[in-house]
């Protein structure tokens, strides 16, 4: 038997996301499926989106997927949905829609077509997508700030050391090393039906004393590697401290990259304790007899 679905209830799980196209779309002449001027959407309640934007299920190579690709960094696109319904006289709510309802593998799916227009142009009709009762077009934006918080424990937390390792001599160039990479990128991970692969690097902020702080853009590493370290000029213990700030770009379904919004992601570690002491020469002789 074939499901019938409102058209009102295929709507309403993406008003807010995407714009609703207005049902007169269907009424564009099959040959100029690509030029519907009359097709309108509906931001009254700001449901169109005007950026770049991704839809779950998109198959890479389909329609769908390469129009979102080459509009991912776009600033005046407007997209919208509409039910792919045989009819285009929707007067009543309970009017079933029979051809968005039965056009997806999927039997809980429902058969969406997706416009795009830039400015104040035409829409023109991308393709089609199915879309089931969770799934959601998302902006860049959306993703962006689902993944923060995931991105900040995807992150590695850095380990400091310093050498040598009985501690710092004075006049002398005492090393340290913040055991972090300077770059990193995830394995792809799922952010709301989305494949999402996240891309950092890094720069760090060493305080040495009380006051005195540093920025390198290099892990540093035991000697022979020099690239951080600090020479104290009197004994003492300090108490050292390293924040890395990563900055994180993504990709969503392959589109991007983008920056992950918020800024930089700050962690910090420590403070470790490092003894520094005097250097004493000592006098070496040898007895003849």
């Amino acid at each position: 038997m074939r499901r019938a679905i409102p058209v009102l209830m295929l709507v309403l799980p993406v008003v807010g996301l995407v714009g609703v196209v207005t049902a007169h779309a269907d009424t564009c002449d099959p040959q100029d499926d690509y030029t519907c001027t009359q097709t309108t959407g509906d931001d009254r309640n700001d449901s169109v989106v005007t950026s770049g934007v991704s839809f779950p299920n998109a198959t890479p190579g389909s329609d769908i997927w390469q129009a979102t690709h080459q509009n991912s960094q776009c600033t005046d696109c407007e997209w919208s949905v509409v039910p792919a319904c045989l009819s285009d006289q929707i007067s009543d709510a309970n009017v079933m829609c029979t051809g968005a309802a039965a056009g997806c593998p999927d039997a809980l799916d429902v058969l969406f077509r997706v416009y795009l227009r830039h400015g104040d142009g035409p829409w023109r009709l991308q393709g089609n997508v199915c879309l089931g009762p969770g799934d959601r077009p998302a902006t860049v934006s959306d993703v962006g700030q689902a993944i923060r918080d995931r991105v900040v424990r995807y992150l590695p937390d850095a380990a400091p050391t310093f050498q040598p390792a009985s501690g710092g001599l004075v006049n002398l160039p005492t090393l340290f090393a913040a055991g972090e990479p300077r770059t990193m990128t995830t394995r792809p991970f799922d952010v709301l039906g989305f494949s999402v692969v996240v891309m950092a690097h890094a720069r760090w902020e060493w305080t040495f004393d009380h006051g005195i702080a540093k920025v390198f853009d290099q892990p540093g590493g035991a000697y022979p590697d020099q690239s951080v370290s600090y020479t104290y000029a009197g004994p003492g213990e300090r108490d050292v401290s390293v924040t890395t700030y990563w900055s994180a770009r993504f990709t969503v379904n392959g589109a991007g990259p983008f920056a992950v919004p918020g800024g930089e992601i700050a962690k910090t570690a420590g403070p470790i304790a490092v003894p520094v002491r005097e250097a004493h020469s000592q006098l070496v002789g040898t007895s003849s007899g």
